[in-house]
Protein backbone atom coordinates (compact mmCIF):
# COMPACT_ATOMS: atom_id res chain seq x y z
CA UNK A 1 0.00 0.00 0.00
CA UNK A 2 1.71 3.28 -0.87
CA UNK A 3 2.58 5.91 1.38
CA UNK A 4 0.06 8.69 2.10
CA UNK A 5 1.61 11.21 4.05
CA UNK A 6 2.54 13.04 0.69
CA UNK A 7 -0.56 12.09 -1.54
CA UNK A 8 -2.55 15.78 -2.95
CA UNK A 9 0.25 18.00 -1.76
CA UNK A 10 2.53 20.15 -3.65
CA UNK A 11 6.09 19.10 -3.49
CA UNK A 12 8.98 21.06 -4.56
CA UNK A 13 12.52 20.35 -5.64
CA UNK A 14 15.40 22.14 -5.02
CA UNK A 15 18.62 20.96 -6.43
CA UNK A 16 21.71 21.69 -9.29
CA UNK A 17 22.04 17.65 -9.57
CA UNK A 18 19.68 16.37 -12.16
CA UNK A 19 20.41 12.37 -10.83
CA UNK A 20 19.96 13.71 -7.77
CA UNK A 21 16.41 15.49 -8.49
CA UNK A 22 15.34 12.04 -10.33
CA UNK A 23 16.47 9.88 -7.00
CA UNK A 24 14.57 11.98 -4.86
CA UNK A 25 11.34 11.93 -7.28
CA UNK A 26 11.15 8.10 -7.56
CA UNK A 27 11.47 7.79 -3.68
CA UNK A 28 8.53 10.96 -3.48
CA UNK A 29 6.61 9.00 -6.00
CA UNK A 30 6.81 5.56 -3.98
CA UNK A 31 5.40 8.00 -0.63
CA UNK A 32 2.27 8.85 -2.69
CA UNK A 33 3.74 12.25 -3.84
CA UNK A 34 2.37 12.59 -7.06
CA UNK A 35 2.60 16.93 -7.83
CA UNK A 36 6.14 17.72 -7.88
CA UNK A 37 8.45 20.40 -9.16
CA UNK A 38 11.38 20.97 -9.89
CA UNK A 39 14.22 23.92 -10.61
CA UNK A 40 18.14 23.81 -10.27
CA UNK A 41 18.58 27.55 -8.22
CA UNK A 42 17.20 29.62 -5.47
CA UNK A 43 16.54 31.81 -7.44
CA UNK A 44 14.27 29.73 -9.81
CA UNK A 45 12.52 28.62 -6.66
CA UNK A 46 11.79 31.99 -5.03
CA UNK A 47 9.92 32.70 -8.13
CA UNK A 48 8.24 29.83 -8.75
CA UNK A 49 7.29 29.70 -4.75
CA UNK A 50 5.93 33.11 -5.49
CA UNK A 51 2.98 31.71 -7.98
CA UNK A 52 2.45 28.18 -6.03
CA UNK A 53 2.04 27.60 -2.34
CA UNK A 54 3.76 24.24 -1.94
CA UNK A 55 3.38 22.38 0.61
CA UNK A 56 6.97 20.67 0.99
CA UNK A 57 10.85 21.82 -0.13
CA UNK A 58 13.76 19.41 -0.45
CA UNK A 59 16.25 21.70 -0.49
CA UNK A 60 19.77 21.12 -1.28
CA UNK A 61 22.30 23.50 0.55
CA UNK A 62 24.66 23.89 -1.79
CA UNK A 63 22.87 25.68 -5.18
CA UNK A 64 25.93 26.88 -7.17
CA UNK A 65 26.99 30.26 -7.80
CA UNK A 66 23.51 31.55 -6.83
CA UNK A 67 21.40 31.74 -3.13
CA UNK A 68 21.97 28.19 -0.85
CA UNK A 69 19.60 27.09 0.83
CA UNK A 70 19.86 29.02 3.75
CA UNK A 71 19.39 32.02 1.59
CA UNK A 72 16.40 30.91 0.38
CA UNK A 73 14.77 30.12 3.42
CA UNK A 74 15.20 33.52 4.68
CA UNK A 75 14.15 35.41 1.38
CA UNK A 76 10.63 32.83 1.58
CA UNK A 77 10.16 33.43 5.12
CA UNK A 78 10.57 37.68 4.38
CA UNK A 79 8.46 37.38 1.93
CA UNK A 80 5.68 35.13 3.69
CA UNK A 81 5.84 32.37 1.06
CA UNK A 82 5.49 29.74 2.70
CA UNK A 83 2.63 29.07 4.54
CA UNK A 84 2.49 28.01 8.66
CA UNK A 85 1.71 23.94 7.55
CA UNK A 86 4.84 24.04 4.76
CA UNK A 87 7.68 22.05 5.48
CA UNK A 88 11.24 23.56 4.37
CA UNK A 89 13.61 20.44 4.81
CA UNK A 90 17.22 20.82 3.77
CA UNK A 91 18.87 17.93 1.79
CA UNK A 92 22.60 17.67 1.18
CA UNK A 93 25.98 15.57 0.51
CA UNK A 94 27.52 18.69 2.51
CA UNK A 95 28.64 17.46 6.20
CA UNK A 96 31.45 20.18 7.04
CA UNK A 97 30.81 21.77 10.26
CA UNK A 98 30.06 25.71 8.93
CA UNK A 99 27.56 24.09 6.16
CA UNK A 100 25.92 22.22 9.04
CA UNK A 101 25.74 24.83 11.85
CA UNK A 102 24.88 27.68 9.43
CA UNK A 103 21.94 25.63 8.00
CA UNK A 104 20.68 24.69 11.77
CA UNK A 105 20.78 28.55 13.16
CA UNK A 106 18.40 29.34 10.41
CA UNK A 107 16.32 26.76 11.78
CA UNK A 108 14.76 24.89 8.80
CA UNK A 109 11.76 22.41 9.86
CA UNK A 110 14.71 19.53 9.31
CA UNK A 111 18.28 18.79 7.98
CA UNK A 112 18.92 15.69 6.38
CA UNK A 113 22.59 14.24 4.54
CA UNK A 114 22.89 12.38 1.81
CA UNK A 115 22.41 9.55 1.36
CA UNK A 116 19.14 8.52 3.00
CA UNK A 117 16.65 6.08 2.95
CA UNK A 118 13.33 5.94 1.96
CA UNK A 119 12.47 4.81 5.55
CA UNK A 120 14.32 7.45 7.23
CA UNK A 121 12.86 10.31 5.15
CA UNK A 122 9.00 8.98 5.74
CA UNK A 123 9.51 8.70 9.72
CA UNK A 124 11.54 12.25 9.19
CA UNK A 125 8.46 13.46 7.69
CA UNK A 126 5.80 12.35 9.35
CA UNK A 127 7.69 13.58 12.75
CA UNK A 128 7.33 17.39 11.26
CA UNK A 129 3.43 16.36 10.10
CA UNK A 130 2.62 16.02 13.22
CA UNK A 131 4.06 18.87 15.04
CA UNK A 132 2.90 20.64 12.50
CA UNK A 133 -1.00 20.00 12.81
CA UNK A 134 -0.72 19.92 16.48
CA UNK A 135 0.81 23.14 16.91
CA UNK A 136 -1.06 25.02 13.61
CA UNK A 137 -2.50 28.06 16.25
CA UNK A 138 0.96 28.46 17.25
CA UNK A 139 2.55 28.20 14.24
CA UNK A 140 -0.66 30.67 12.07
CA UNK A 141 -0.10 33.28 14.64
CA UNK A 142 4.03 33.52 14.12
CA UNK A 143 3.49 33.47 10.49
CA UNK A 144 0.74 36.54 11.31
CA UNK A 145 2.94 38.14 13.52
CA UNK A 146 0.51 38.20 16.41
CA UNK A 147 3.21 37.45 19.54
CA UNK A 148 0.34 37.93 22.22
CA UNK A 149 -1.76 35.21 20.26
CA UNK A 150 1.96 32.97 20.17
CA UNK A 151 1.46 33.18 23.71
CA UNK A 152 -1.89 32.30 24.27
CA UNK A 153 -1.47 29.58 22.19
CA UNK A 154 1.53 27.93 23.82
CA UNK A 155 -0.29 28.06 27.31
CA UNK A 156 -3.45 26.37 25.68
CA UNK A 157 -0.88 24.08 24.22
CA UNK A 158 1.64 23.30 27.59
CA UNK A 159 -1.96 22.79 29.25
CA UNK A 160 -2.74 19.45 27.73
CA UNK A 161 0.57 18.46 28.95
CA UNK A 162 1.31 17.70 25.30
CA UNK A 163 4.83 15.55 23.79
CA UNK A 164 5.61 19.33 22.77
CA UNK A 165 6.17 21.17 26.14
CA UNK A 166 9.43 22.16 25.51
CA UNK A 167 8.81 23.41 21.95
CA UNK A 168 6.12 25.22 23.10
CA UNK A 169 8.02 26.90 26.07
CA UNK A 170 10.75 27.72 24.22
CA UNK A 171 8.51 29.57 21.54
CA UNK A 172 6.67 31.36 24.45
CA UNK A 173 9.87 32.52 26.43
CA UNK A 174 11.26 33.27 23.09
CA UNK A 175 8.16 35.92 22.39
CA UNK A 176 7.96 37.31 26.21
CA UNK A 177 11.76 38.65 25.67
CA UNK A 178 10.92 39.78 22.47
CA UNK A 179 7.88 41.99 24.02
CA UNK A 180 10.67 42.53 26.85
CA UNK A 181 8.15 40.56 29.42
CA UNK A 182 10.93 39.60 31.11
CA UNK A 183 9.49 38.53 34.41
CA UNK A 184 6.81 36.19 32.79
CA UNK A 185 10.40 35.01 30.55
CA UNK A 186 12.04 33.71 33.65
CA UNK A 187 9.40 32.51 35.26
CA UNK A 188 8.88 29.82 32.14
CA UNK A 189 12.87 29.31 32.06
CA UNK A 190 13.76 28.89 35.52
CA UNK A 191 11.15 26.14 35.60
CA UNK A 192 12.29 24.29 33.02
CA UNK A 193 16.51 24.90 34.18
CA UNK A 194 15.23 23.58 37.63
CA UNK A 195 15.08 20.10 35.86
CA UNK A 196 16.73 19.89 32.84
CA UNK A 197 19.76 22.42 31.63
CA UNK A 198 18.82 22.34 27.83
CA UNK A 199 20.81 24.30 26.24
CA UNK A 200 17.97 26.63 24.18
CA UNK A 201 17.09 27.65 28.14
CA UNK A 202 20.69 28.16 29.00
CA UNK A 203 20.75 30.75 26.06
CA UNK A 204 17.44 32.55 26.53
CA UNK A 205 18.39 32.63 29.62
CA UNK A 206 21.36 34.49 29.14
CA UNK A 207 20.21 36.70 26.80
CA UNK A 208 17.24 37.98 29.42
CA UNK A 209 20.03 38.99 32.03
CA UNK A 210 21.98 40.44 28.90
CA UNK A 211 19.18 42.47 28.62
CA UNK A 212 19.19 43.54 31.97
CA UNK A 213 22.25 44.07 31.92
CA UNK A 214 23.48 41.11 34.40
CA UNK A 215 26.45 40.33 32.83
CA UNK A 216 28.08 38.00 35.13
CA UNK A 217 25.31 35.98 35.61
CA UNK A 218 24.37 36.34 31.87
CA UNK A 219 28.24 35.30 31.08
CA UNK A 220 28.03 31.71 33.30
CA UNK A 221 24.67 30.76 31.61
CA UNK A 222 26.93 31.39 28.05
CA UNK A 223 29.83 29.72 29.15
CA UNK A 224 27.60 26.79 30.66
CA UNK A 225 26.00 26.90 27.79
CA UNK A 226 29.18 26.45 25.69
CA UNK A 227 30.62 24.04 27.52
CA UNK A 228 27.98 21.74 26.66
CA UNK A 229 28.41 22.47 23.20
CA UNK A 230 31.68 23.52 21.97
CA UNK A 231 29.96 24.79 17.93
CA UNK A 232 27.35 26.80 20.04
CA UNK A 233 28.15 29.84 18.14
CA UNK A 234 25.18 31.74 19.06
CA UNK A 235 25.87 31.80 22.60
CA UNK A 236 29.39 32.71 21.85
CA UNK A 237 28.23 35.83 20.18
CA UNK A 238 26.44 36.48 23.68
CA UNK A 239 29.04 35.81 25.66
CA UNK A 240 31.11 38.11 23.47
CA UNK A 241 28.67 40.89 24.00
CA UNK A 242 28.76 40.23 27.34
CA UNK A 243 33.13 41.27 27.18
CA UNK A 244 32.36 44.33 25.13
CA UNK A 245 30.02 45.22 28.04
CA UNK A 246 32.59 45.00 30.14
CA UNK A 247 35.53 46.24 28.48
CA UNK A 248 37.22 43.26 27.30
CA UNK A 249 37.57 43.60 23.43
CA UNK A 250 40.46 41.33 22.80
CA UNK A 251 38.54 38.42 24.83
CA UNK A 252 35.85 39.48 22.66
CA UNK A 253 37.59 39.75 19.55
CA UNK A 254 39.09 36.05 20.10
CA UNK A 255 35.71 34.25 21.41
CA UNK A 256 33.76 36.29 17.84
CA UNK A 257 36.43 35.19 15.83
CA UNK A 258 36.41 31.92 16.17
CA UNK A 259 32.44 31.75 16.07
CA UNK A 260 32.55 33.18 12.80
CA UNK A 261 35.20 30.19 12.10
CA UNK A 262 32.48 27.98 13.26
CA UNK A 263 29.45 29.76 11.19
CA UNK A 264 30.35 32.75 8.89
CA UNK A 265 27.22 32.64 6.94
CA UNK A 266 25.49 34.86 9.97
CA UNK A 267 25.26 39.09 8.97
CA UNK A 268 24.52 39.89 13.14
CA UNK A 269 27.82 37.81 13.68
CA UNK A 270 29.78 39.12 10.89
CA UNK A 271 28.42 42.80 12.32
CA UNK A 272 29.85 41.79 15.72
CA UNK A 273 32.98 40.99 14.64
CA UNK A 274 32.87 44.73 12.63
CA UNK A 275 32.22 46.21 15.42
CA UNK A 276 35.03 44.59 17.45
CA UNK A 277 37.68 44.49 15.01
CA UNK A 278 37.26 49.07 14.35
CA UNK A 279 37.07 49.61 18.28
CA UNK A 280 40.46 47.59 18.02
CA UNK A 281 41.60 49.32 14.89
CA UNK A 282 41.92 45.51 13.50
CA UNK A 283 41.59 46.70 9.65
CA UNK A 284 42.04 43.39 8.05
CA UNK A 285 39.07 41.54 10.37
CA UNK A 286 36.66 44.68 9.67
CA UNK A 287 37.46 44.58 6.01
CA UNK A 288 37.03 40.59 6.03
CA UNK A 289 33.67 41.59 7.75
CA UNK A 290 32.56 43.85 5.82
CA UNK A 291 33.27 42.32 2.46
CA UNK A 292 31.37 38.51 4.09
CA UNK A 293 27.96 40.85 4.48
CA UNK A 294 28.38 42.08 1.32
CA UNK A 295 28.93 37.92 -0.18
CA UNK A 296 25.99 37.21 2.12
CA UNK A 297 23.32 39.50 1.44
CA UNK A 298 23.84 40.22 -2.72
CA UNK A 299 21.50 37.10 -3.54
CA UNK A 300 18.79 38.05 -1.23
CA UNK A 301 15.77 38.51 -1.92
CA UNK A 302 15.88 42.04 -0.69
CA UNK A 303 19.02 42.94 -2.10
CA UNK A 304 20.21 46.18 -0.55
CA UNK A 305 22.69 48.39 -1.99
CA UNK A 306 24.15 49.43 1.34
CA UNK A 307 26.00 46.60 1.86
CA UNK A 308 28.03 46.86 -1.23
CA UNK A 309 28.74 50.63 -0.55
CA UNK A 310 29.51 49.97 2.99
CA UNK A 311 31.97 47.33 1.98
CA UNK A 312 33.50 49.64 -0.51
CA UNK A 313 33.41 53.13 2.09
CA UNK A 314 35.08 50.69 4.83
CA UNK A 315 38.10 49.67 2.22
CA UNK A 316 38.80 53.04 1.62
CA UNK A 317 38.76 54.07 4.97
CA UNK A 318 40.87 51.13 5.94
CA UNK A 319 43.60 52.71 3.19
CA UNK A 320 43.15 55.94 4.96
CA UNK A 321 43.65 54.87 8.51
CA UNK A 322 46.38 52.53 6.91
CA UNK A 323 50.08 53.47 7.98
CA UNK A 324 52.35 51.17 5.70
CA UNK A 325 52.31 51.99 2.37
CA UNK A 326 52.07 48.22 1.30
CA UNK A 327 48.85 47.49 3.02
CA UNK A 328 47.68 50.70 2.01
CA UNK A 329 47.83 50.09 -1.60
CA UNK A 330 46.45 47.11 -1.21
CA UNK A 331 43.68 48.56 0.25
CA UNK A 332 43.04 50.86 -2.52
CA UNK A 333 43.37 48.05 -5.04
CA UNK A 334 40.39 46.21 -3.35
CA UNK A 335 38.58 49.27 -3.74
CA UNK A 336 38.70 49.46 -7.11
CA UNK A 337 38.56 45.87 -7.87
CA UNK A 338 34.91 45.66 -5.95
CA UNK A 339 34.22 49.16 -7.91
CA UNK A 340 34.75 47.46 -11.60
CA UNK A 341 33.47 43.93 -10.49
CA UNK A 342 29.69 45.53 -8.85
CA UNK A 343 29.95 47.42 -12.22
CA UNK A 344 29.95 44.48 -14.48
CA UNK A 345 27.85 41.91 -12.84
CA UNK A 346 26.06 42.93 -9.98
CA UNK A 347 22.39 43.65 -10.02
CA UNK A 348 22.04 45.29 -6.71
CA UNK A 349 23.09 48.79 -8.41
CA UNK A 350 20.61 48.81 -10.85
CA UNK A 351 18.27 51.19 -9.67
CA UNK A 352 20.86 53.02 -7.86
CA UNK A 353 23.72 56.16 -9.38
CA UNK A 354 26.43 53.72 -9.11
CA UNK A 355 28.66 56.17 -11.42
CA UNK A 356 28.09 58.74 -8.97
CA UNK A 357 29.37 57.08 -5.83
CA UNK A 358 32.16 55.84 -7.74
CA UNK A 359 33.26 58.94 -8.76
CA UNK A 360 33.09 60.29 -5.45
CA UNK A 361 35.15 56.66 -4.37
CA UNK A 362 37.69 56.96 -7.06
CA UNK A 363 38.10 60.68 -5.77
CA UNK A 364 38.72 59.99 -2.61
CA UNK A 365 41.50 57.37 -3.71
CA UNK A 366 42.89 60.25 -5.67
CA UNK A 367 43.24 62.34 -2.87
CA UNK A 368 44.56 58.99 -0.37
CA UNK A 369 47.39 58.95 -3.18
CA UNK A 370 48.18 62.75 -2.74
CA UNK A 371 46.67 64.23 -5.78
CA UNK A 372 44.82 66.66 -3.79
CA UNK A 373 43.83 68.55 -6.98
CA UNK A 374 42.84 65.85 -9.23
CA UNK A 375 40.20 64.54 -6.09
CA UNK A 376 38.88 68.20 -6.10
CA UNK A 377 38.61 68.56 -9.80
CA UNK A 378 36.56 64.80 -9.91
CA UNK A 379 34.56 66.17 -7.57
CA UNK A 380 33.47 69.12 -9.43
CA UNK A 381 32.53 67.33 -12.28
CA UNK A 382 29.89 65.78 -10.40
CA UNK A 383 29.19 68.09 -7.52
CA UNK A 384 25.80 69.00 -9.50
CA UNK A 385 24.50 65.68 -9.54
CA UNK A 386 24.89 65.42 -5.57
CA UNK A 387 23.49 68.71 -5.35
CA UNK A 388 20.53 67.40 -7.69
CA UNK A 389 20.30 64.56 -5.21
CA UNK A 390 20.03 66.21 -1.68
CA UNK A 391 17.41 68.68 -2.81
CA UNK A 392 15.18 66.02 -4.88
CA UNK A 393 11.70 66.38 -3.06
CA UNK A 394 9.66 63.38 -1.83
CA UNK A 395 6.83 62.20 -4.17
CA UNK A 396 4.57 65.03 -4.12
CA UNK A 397 1.44 62.63 -4.31
CA UNK A 398 2.57 61.69 -0.91
CA UNK A 399 3.52 64.23 0.92
CA UNK A 400 3.78 62.24 4.72
CA UNK A 401 6.61 60.05 2.74
CA UNK A 402 10.27 61.68 3.66
CA UNK A 403 12.88 60.21 1.19
CA UNK A 404 15.54 58.75 2.88
CA UNK A 405 19.09 59.94 3.45
CA UNK A 406 20.64 60.45 -0.67
CA UNK A 407 23.34 57.70 -0.52
CA UNK A 408 25.68 60.70 -2.88
CA UNK A 409 25.83 63.31 -0.07
CA UNK A 410 26.84 60.52 2.81
CA UNK A 411 30.21 59.96 0.31
CA UNK A 412 30.74 63.48 -0.71
CA UNK A 413 30.74 64.52 2.86
CA UNK A 414 33.40 61.71 3.72
CA UNK A 415 35.56 62.69 0.56
CA UNK A 416 35.31 66.99 1.39
CA UNK A 417 36.52 65.98 5.10
CA UNK A 418 39.35 63.94 3.17
CA UNK A 419 40.46 67.07 1.37
CA UNK A 420 40.17 69.74 3.89
CA UNK A 421 36.87 71.73 2.50
CA UNK A 422 35.87 71.38 6.35
CA UNK A 423 33.18 74.62 5.63
CA UNK A 424 31.45 72.37 2.56
CA UNK A 425 31.35 69.42 4.49
CA UNK A 426 29.48 70.85 7.47
CA UNK A 427 27.12 72.39 5.03
CA UNK A 428 26.12 69.24 3.49
CA UNK A 429 26.00 67.62 6.64
CA UNK A 430 23.52 70.22 7.92
CA UNK A 431 21.47 69.54 4.95
CA UNK A 432 21.75 66.02 5.47
CA UNK A 433 19.96 65.85 8.93
CA UNK A 434 16.72 67.52 7.52
CA UNK A 435 16.09 64.01 6.41
CA UNK A 436 14.32 61.71 8.75
CA UNK A 437 14.99 58.27 6.49
CA UNK A 438 17.28 56.10 9.47
CA UNK A 439 20.81 56.24 8.99
CA UNK A 440 22.39 53.05 8.64
CA UNK A 441 24.43 51.89 11.60
CA UNK A 442 27.50 51.56 9.65
CA UNK A 443 28.04 54.72 7.68
CA UNK A 444 27.16 56.55 10.86
CA UNK A 445 29.96 54.39 12.35
CA UNK A 446 32.23 55.91 9.40
CA UNK A 447 31.29 59.11 9.49
CA UNK A 448 31.84 59.24 13.22
CA UNK A 449 35.36 57.87 13.21
CA UNK A 450 36.16 60.50 10.60
CA UNK A 451 35.21 63.38 12.14
CA UNK A 452 37.41 62.28 15.21
CA UNK A 453 40.38 61.68 13.26
CA UNK A 454 39.95 65.37 11.20
CA UNK A 455 39.21 67.04 14.14
CA UNK A 456 42.53 67.69 15.16
CA UNK A 457 43.23 68.96 11.64
CA UNK A 458 40.50 71.00 11.75
CA UNK A 459 41.32 72.43 14.69
CA UNK A 460 44.69 73.50 13.52
CA UNK A 461 44.06 74.92 10.53
CA UNK A 462 41.04 77.20 12.36
CA UNK A 463 43.27 78.45 14.68
CA UNK A 464 46.12 78.96 11.79
CA UNK A 465 43.33 80.76 9.37
CA UNK A 466 41.72 82.61 12.17
CA UNK A 467 45.55 84.30 12.96
CA UNK A 468 46.03 84.80 8.96
CA UNK A 469 42.99 86.62 9.07
CA UNK A 470 44.09 88.28 12.02
CA UNK A 471 47.76 89.06 10.97
CA UNK A 472 46.02 90.55 7.76
CA UNK A 473 43.25 92.91 9.19
CA UNK A 474 46.55 94.65 11.55
CA UNK A 475 48.12 94.64 7.99
CA UNK A 476 50.85 91.97 8.82
CA UNK A 477 50.53 90.74 5.44
CA UNK A 478 53.87 88.97 5.38
CA UNK A 479 52.99 87.08 8.80
CA UNK A 480 49.25 86.63 7.25
CA UNK A 481 50.91 85.22 4.02
CA UNK A 482 52.67 82.98 5.64
CA UNK A 483 50.01 81.35 8.14
CA UNK A 484 47.23 80.89 5.17
CA UNK A 485 50.40 78.88 3.94
CA UNK A 486 50.85 76.81 7.12
CA UNK A 487 46.87 76.66 6.67
CA UNK A 488 46.68 75.31 3.55
CA UNK A 489 49.60 72.91 4.59
CA UNK A 490 46.94 70.97 6.75
CA UNK A 491 44.08 71.30 4.22
CA UNK A 492 45.48 72.16 0.40
CA UNK A 493 42.34 72.11 -0.97
CA UNK A 494 40.36 74.31 1.51
CA UNK A 495 38.63 77.20 -0.60
CA UNK A 496 38.45 79.46 2.01
CA UNK A 497 42.04 79.37 2.93
CA UNK A 498 43.50 79.72 -0.71
CA UNK A 499 40.94 82.62 -1.33
CA UNK A 500 42.61 84.58 1.98
CA UNK A 501 46.30 83.38 0.79
CA UNK A 502 45.43 84.60 -2.61
CA UNK A 503 44.20 88.21 -1.01
CA UNK A 504 46.80 88.60 0.56
CA UNK A 505 49.14 87.99 -1.77
CA UNK A 506 47.58 90.62 -4.21
CA UNK A 507 47.79 92.94 -1.40
CA UNK A 508 51.17 92.43 -0.94
CA UNK A 509 51.60 93.11 -4.71
CA UNK A 510 49.31 96.07 -4.78
CA UNK A 511 51.36 97.77 -1.90
CA UNK A 512 54.97 99.67 -3.49
CA UNK A 513 55.62 99.95 0.15
CA UNK A 514 55.88 96.40 0.82
CA UNK A 515 59.00 94.01 0.22
CA UNK A 516 57.70 91.43 -2.42
CA UNK A 517 58.79 87.66 -2.41
CA UNK A 518 60.07 87.11 -5.88
CA UNK A 519 57.70 84.33 -6.39
CA UNK A 520 54.86 85.90 -5.30
CA UNK A 521 53.21 85.92 -8.70
CA UNK A 522 53.65 82.43 -8.91
CA UNK A 523 52.03 81.79 -5.47
CA UNK A 524 49.29 83.10 -6.59
CA UNK A 525 48.63 81.45 -9.32
CA UNK A 526 49.53 77.71 -7.70
CA UNK A 527 46.50 78.88 -5.68
CA UNK A 528 44.38 79.98 -8.07
CA UNK A 529 44.17 76.58 -9.12
CA UNK A 530 42.87 75.42 -6.05
CA UNK A 531 39.29 77.50 -7.01
CA UNK A 532 39.55 77.35 -10.62
CA UNK A 533 36.38 75.78 -11.93
CA UNK A 534 35.47 74.31 -8.51
CA UNK A 535 31.87 74.98 -7.56
CA UNK A 536 31.59 77.42 -4.97
CA UNK A 537 29.20 78.86 -2.18
CA UNK A 538 28.11 81.91 -3.64
CA UNK A 539 30.14 83.89 -1.41
CA UNK A 540 32.74 82.20 -2.42
CA UNK A 541 32.23 82.46 -5.95
CA UNK A 542 31.69 86.36 -5.32
CA UNK A 543 34.79 86.67 -3.53
CA UNK A 544 37.08 84.59 -6.75
CA UNK A 545 35.52 86.32 -9.34
CA UNK A 546 36.55 89.94 -7.53
CA UNK A 547 40.14 88.99 -6.51
CA UNK A 548 40.77 87.21 -10.22
CA UNK A 549 40.19 90.62 -11.79
CA UNK A 550 42.37 92.42 -9.23
CA UNK A 551 45.12 89.90 -10.02
CA UNK A 552 44.92 90.36 -13.51
CA UNK A 553 44.37 94.02 -13.52
CA UNK A 554 47.79 94.11 -11.42
CA UNK A 555 49.16 91.61 -14.32
CA UNK A 556 48.24 94.41 -16.88
CA UNK A 557 49.60 97.79 -15.12
CA UNK A 558 52.99 95.92 -13.55
CA UNK A 559 53.88 93.98 -16.47
CA UNK A 560 57.29 92.75 -14.55
CA UNK A 561 54.80 90.47 -12.88
CA UNK A 562 54.34 88.54 -15.63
Amino acid sequence: MPYKTLENLRVLIVDDQRPFQLLLKGILYSMGATNIAFVQTGEQALSKCSHIPFDVLFVDYNLGSGKNGRQLLEDLREKKLLHPAAIYMIVTGENHVPMVIGAVEIEPDDYIIKPFSQSVLRTRLQKIQNRKAQLAPIYQAMHDDQPELVIEACKQERATSSRYQNLCTRIQAETHLKLQQYADAESLLSEVLAFNRVNWALLLQARLCFEQKRFDESMEFCNEAIDTNRLFAEAMDLKARNLIAQGQLEEAMAIVTHAVTISPFSVSRQNLLMDIARELSDLPSLVMASKQIYEITRRAARQEVIHLLNYIRTVIDAASRSEETAQRNKYQQEALLALHRAKREDTVIRDFDFELFESLCQARLESLSGQQYLAKKTYAEVAERVEAQLTAEADPETPDDVPPPPHSTADAILLLNQIGEYEQAVALADRLQSFSGVVDPVLQKLFDEQQQRVEQRRVQFQELNKRGIQSYKEGNYSQALQLFEQALDVAPMNTGSALNLIQTAIQMMADPKLKKPVDLVEKCRKTFRVVDNMPLPEHHKERYKELLNQFNKLKEEKRSFR
